[in-house]
C-alpha cells in the first residue's frame, strides 16, 4: 500500500482526466436532447413520450424520489445492452442489404429475405425503445409529466446548466474522497482506476444516465472505504 504524499496527487490526475471528457459530455447534453425530441411529421408517439436523458436533467425540478430514480436507472441500465447488440445487428444486416442491392444482377428473393431481416431487426429496436419511454413514463406521476412538458418547452439549455452543476459537485465529492484516503494512508488507486475503466467510456459514449449512476456507486465505494 502507498503511503507517500503523491498519492493525493496521483488522484488529483486521475480524476482531472475523467473530468476532461466528462466535461466534454456536458457541453453537448442540450444538442443530444434537441435531437432527441424530434419527431417525423405524423408520428403517433409525438408529444406522448419523454427522453430520459431529459429526464435525468429535470429530476431536480419535478421532484423525483430516489425510488422513483432507482427505478428509472435500472430501467435504462436493463434496456441498454440490448439496445446496442439489436443496433450493431442492425448496421450488420443493412450492410449485407446494402451489399446484396448493389450487385450487377440482384436475387429477388434473397433481397427480399435480406430486408425482411433488417425490418426484424428495425421492429425489435423500435419495440425495445417505446418499450422503455414507457415505462419511463409510467414512473412519473401525472404531476411530474405535466412539469417536463413546461420545462421542454423552454428548452433544455437551464436544464444543462443545473446538470453540470449537480454533476460537478459529485466530481468534487469523489476527488475530495480520494484524497482523504490517500492522505490517511490507504490507496484509492483500485477505486480510481475502476471508476477510469468503467465511467470514462460512458462519458466518452455520450450515456449520461449510465455514467451518473456509475459515478455515484464509485462515491458510495469511497465512502464506504473511508470509514
Amino acid at each position: 500500500m502507498r503511503t507517500s504524499a503523491q498519492d493525493p496527487d496521483s488522484a488529483r490526475l486521475h480524476l482531472m482526466k475523467i473530468a476532461l471528457s466528462f466535461i466534454a459530455l456536458l457541453a453537448s447534453v442540450c444538442p443530444l436532447f434537441a435531437e432527441g425530441n424530434t419527431h417525423a411529421p405524423g408520428d403517433p408517439f409525438e408529444g406522448a413520450f419523454f427522453p430520459p436523458e431529459f429526464v435525468l436533467l429535470a429530476r431536480d425540478q419535478i421532484g423525483m424520489t430516489q425510488e422513483q430514480l432507482k427505478d428509472f436507472r435500472e430501467r435504462v441500465e436493463k434496456a441498454q445492452p440490448r439496445s446496442d447488440e439489436l443496433r450493431s445487428e442492425l448496421e450488420r444486416e443493412s450492410a449485407a442489404l446494402s451489399v446484396m442491392a448493389k450487385q450487377p444482377h440482384v436475387d429477388e428473393a434473397a433481397l427480399l429475405a435480406q430486408l425482411d431481416k433488417v425490418l426484424d431487426v428495425e421492429r425489435a429496436l423500435k419495440h425495445l425503445h417505446v418499450g422503455l419511454l414507457a415505462a419511463i413514463k409510467n414512473i412519473l406521476t401525472p404531476e411530474q409529466q405535466t412539469k417536463l412538458r413546461d420545462l421542454a418547452k423552454d428548452g433544455a439549455a437551464r436544464l444543462g446548466e443545473d446538470a453540470r452543476r449537480r454533476l460537478t459537485g459529485k466530481m468534487e465529492q469523489a476527488k475530495a474522497g480520494a484524497e482523504k484516503l490517500a492522505q490517511s494512508g490507504r490507496d484509492p488507486s483500485d477505486i480510481l482506476r475502476a471508476m477510469e475503466e468503467k465511467f470514462k467510456p460512458l462519458v466518452d459514449a455520450g450515456k449520461i444516465i449510465e455514467a451518473e449512476a456509475e459515478l455515484d456507486r464509485v462515491l458510495e465505494q469511497l465512502n464506504e472505504a473511508a470509514k
